[in-house]
C-alpha cells in the first residue's frame, strides 16, 4: 500500500481511487437496488434506524455471492445473539447502572478479543456493536418497555436489510468461474489464530478499545450531550491491529463523515423544502448513495469512506419519517466521530502501541 502511493500527489491518489475498474459498475447497481428496496420498505412500514439498515447493505454486499451469503448469515446470527444477550442483561441489571455497565463492558471486551483472534470476526464485531449501541440507548429510555422495543427494532433494522441484500446480490451478481481442483482441496484455516491465548497483544487491544469507549461514554454523559454517542461506536469501528491502520481508518471515517454531512446540509437547505413524497426522497437520496457505492466499491485503501458517506447522510436526513430540518443532527454526528477518533488514537498511542510491521 505504501509503495503504491509513494511519489503520488493527493490528486493523483484520488483520481486512481475513483477510476473505473471491472465490476465496479455492477457493484454500484447492486448497492442502489438494495438501498432502494430498503428505503421503500422502511419508509412505508415505518421501520426505524434506516441509517443502520443502509449501512448494512454496504457491509453485506461483497464481490461474490458465496461471500455475501456467508457474511449475511453471520450478521443475522450475531445480531440475534447480541439482542438476546442485551435483553437478558437488561432484565437483571436495568436498575443497577454500575452492574449494567460492568456486564456490558465484559461482553464488549470478550467480543473485541475474539474479533481480533477468531476467523468469524464479523460475528463478534456485530455483537460488540449492538451491545455498545444498546448501552447508549439506556440513558435515553428510562422505560423498560420502550427500551425493549428499541432492542427488537434494532434486530429488525439489521436482519431484514441483510436478507434483502443477499437476495439482490444473488440475482444481480455474475456467476463466478468454477474453482480449480487445488482451490477446492485447499485446507481451511483454523478457527483461532495460533497464539490467541499466548500473545498479550490481543488482550491489550481489547482493553484499549474498551477503555476508549468507556472514556467517550464518561465524557458525553458528564457534559449531558447524548447526541454525540456515536463517539462510542467510533472507538470500536476505528480500532485496528496497528497504530498506522487505526489512523488510516480514523481519517477515512472523518473524511467520509465530512462529505456525507456536507451533502446532507446541501439537501436540507435546497432540496428538502421542494419534496413531498417518497419518490422525491428517492430522487434526492439515490445520487448520494450512488456516490457512496462507487467509493465503497473501490480499493481497501479508500472503500470505508463510502460507508461513512451513506451513514452520515442517512443519519442526518433519513432518521425520521418526516422531512428533517434540524442542523444539530449533523453537528452532533461530526462532534461524536471526531471525539471517538481522537480518543482512540490517543489511547492506541499511549498504551502498548502496535506497529504495522509487528
Amino acid at each position: 500500500m505504501k509503495g503504491a502511493t509513494q511519489g503520488q500527489s493527493p490528486l493523483e491518489i484520488l483520481k486512481e481511487e475513483l477510476s473505473d475498474h471491472p465490476g465496479r459498475a455492477n457493484a454500484v447497481l447492486r448497492h442502489l437496488v438494495a438501498c432502494t428496496i430498503v428505503i421503500l420498505l422502511s419508509m412505508s412500514l415505518q421501520v426505524p434506524l434506516l441509517s443502520i439498515s443502509l449501512v448494512l447493505v454496504f457491509f453485506v454486499t461483497q464481490s461474490s455471492v458465496a461471500l455475501t451469503r456467508m457474511l449475511g448469515m453471520l450478521f443475522i446470527v450475531s445480531t440475534t445473539l447480541a439482542v438476546g444477550l442485551a435483553l437478558l442483561l437488561l432484565k437483571f441489571t436495568f436498575d443497577y447502572p454500575l452492574l449494567r455497565i460492568g456486564a456490558a463492558s465484559l461482553v464488549f471486551f470478550v467480543s473485541v478479543f475474539f474479533m481480533r483472534t477468531c476467523r468469524l470476526s464479523p460475528l463478534f464485531f456485530v455483537i460488540a456493536l449492538v451491545t455498545i449501541y444498546i448501552q447508549s440507548q439506556v440513558d435515553l429510555n428510562n422505560n423498560p418497555e420502550a427500551l425493549t422495543r428499541v432492542c427488537l427494532w434494532a434486530w429488525v433494522a439489521i436482519v431484514y436489510p441483510t436478507v434483502v441484500t443477499v437476495a439482490v446480490n444473488s440475482v444481480l451478481l455474475p456467476a463466478p468461474p468454477p474453482p480449480s481442483g487445488d482451490a477446492a482441496r485447499a485446507p481451511k484455516p483454523p478457527l483461532l489464530v495460533a497464539d490467541a491465548f499466548e500473545n498479550p497483544a490481543y488482550l491489550q487491544f481489547a482493553f484499549k478499545t474498551l477503555l476508549a469507549a468507556l472514556l467517550c461514554y464518561l465524557l458525553y454523559t458528564a457534559v449531558d450531550w447524548p447526541g454525540i454517542h456515536t463517539a462510542m461506536l467510533t472507538c470500536l469501528i476505528t480500532a485496528m491491529p496497528s497504530l498506522e491502520k487505526t489512523l488510516h481508518k480514523g481519517l477515512l471515517r472523518v473524511l467520509g463523515c465530512l462529505v456525507g454531512s456536507a451533502l446532507a446540509l446541501l439537501c436540507m437547505v435546497w432540496v428538502i423544502p421542494q419534496i413531498d413524497s417518497i419518490v422525491g426522497l428517492l430522487l434526492m437520496s439515490l445520487p448520494v448513495l450512488g456516490l457512496a457505492a462507487w467509493v465503497s466499491a473501490g480499493s481497501p485503501r479508500s472503500s470505508y469512506a463510502g460507508i461513512q458517506i451513506v451513514f452520515c447522510f442517512a443519519l442526518a436526513l433519513l432518521a425520521d419519517f418526516a422531512p428533517m430540518t434540524n442542523l444539530s443532527e449533523i453537528r452532533d454526528r461530526l462532534v461524536g466521530i471526531l471525539l471517538g477518533v481522537i480518543v482512540t488514537v490517543l489511547i492506541h498511542v499511549g498504551l502498548w502501541p502496535e506497529s504495522e510491521k509487528a
